[in-house]
């Protein structure tokens, strides 16, 4: 195409080259596709060794990985086993403590020492006189206090105490002095049972146990208690834990009470101006049972205590506290 001002070009070419051109051309293009190809080819192959290799790494990597973490899995494992175990020995422990408080609020501030002393000395002086004392400590086959009290202390000195074990000794202890202070309370209620209390104000025998020249007939005779002088009216007390036997008034004896304690002894007052209790009365040691006088076969005024044990006379002065002669 050429402009109006323009002459016409023209170009002349042999038919070969048309030919050859095109060919050229085609082969130009077919080596370059060709070679385009090859080098896709390698860099493909390239990208997967360099993925094979990554993926190697890859899979060390996550191995590493997860041993790492069944590592940490089984240090979590044991961490919480480790719990489960203070866990456990926290209740432990504060189940010893709730035990250990309520024996210190059962026997706290040495509850139980007084009764397992009161009436020690009452069996120890009945004993001289009828043998009818207590049980001695231990032998319901208790364990001693003392002996679980230095385990205790044993175990809380080891490295790791066991809580359930000496939680095991509080309730062994807990027993151990249930038992002993019920033994002391029935020792303590044997020996309020006897006729061991003074009777009266007066310390003042008069007149012993045993043969004496009658006061009436001036004859040998067998005085079946001890006569305590005082005044009229002096107050006269039980001298141990009983029922009332029997009171009432004769000619001999005068008003009278007698008490019935346990292990089949009894107490006797007599010559008394007054009685205040009646037959099947209880009554406690040094209550107030009447009053001094000189009634029935008496010479002044006294109490004619005497006690009996199994029927037979005993001398009082084997079950009194104190002997004092003013």
């Amino acid at each position: 195409m050429r402009g109006p001002d323009k002459r016409v070009r023209q170009f002349r070419m042999r038919r070969r080259f048309v030919f050859a051109a095109p060919a050229a051309l085609l082969l130009l293009f077919a080596a370059v596709l060709a070679f385009l190809q090859a080098r896709a080819a390698w860099q493909l192959d390239a990208l997967r060794r360099e993925m094979a290799g990554q993926n190697a790494l890859h899979r060390a990597a996550i191995e590493a990985k997860d041993g790492q973490i069944r590592a940490l899995e089984e240090e979590v494992q044991k961490l919480s086993d480790h719990q489960g175990a203070l866990e456990e020995r926290l209740r432990d422990l504060r189940e010893l403590e709730r035990r250990l408080e309520d024996f210190f609020d059962r026997y706290g501030e040495g509850a139980g020492a007084a009764p397992d002393g009161a009436g020690a000395s009452d069996a120890h002086k009945a004993g001289g006189a009828d043998g009818a004392g207590a049980a001695d400590i231990g032998a319901d086959g208790a364990v001693p206090p003392e002996a679980t009290a230095a385990d205790m202390i044993r175990m809380m000195n080891a490295d790791e105490p066991d809580f359930r074990a000496l939680a095991g000794l509080v309730d062994e202890l807990d027993r151990s002095m249930a038992l002993r202070i019920e033994a002391a309370r029935l020792r303590k209620l044997e020996a309020d049972a006897l006729p061991s209390a003074w009777p009266t104000r007066s310390r003042r025998i008069t007149s012993a146990y045993g043969y004496r020249r009658d006061p009436y007939t001036g004859e040998t005779a067998f005085h079946a208690g001890i006569d305590i002088s005082g005044r009229k009216g002096d107050p006269v007390y039980a001298a141990g834990d009983g029922k009332v036997a029997d009171t009432g008034f004769d000619g001999s004896r005068g008003r009278y009470i007698v008490i019935a304690h346990r292990n089949g002894l009894n107490s006797h007052y007599y010559h008394l101006s007054a009685a205040y209790v009646e037959s099947g009365d209880a009554v406690k040691r040094g209550e107030r049972i009447g009053a001094l006088g000189s009634t029935g076969r008496s010479t002044g005024p006294h109490l004619h205590f005497a006690v009996e044990a199994d029927g037979e006379s005993v001398n009082p002065l084997d079950y009194l506290e104190l002997v004092k002669e003013d």
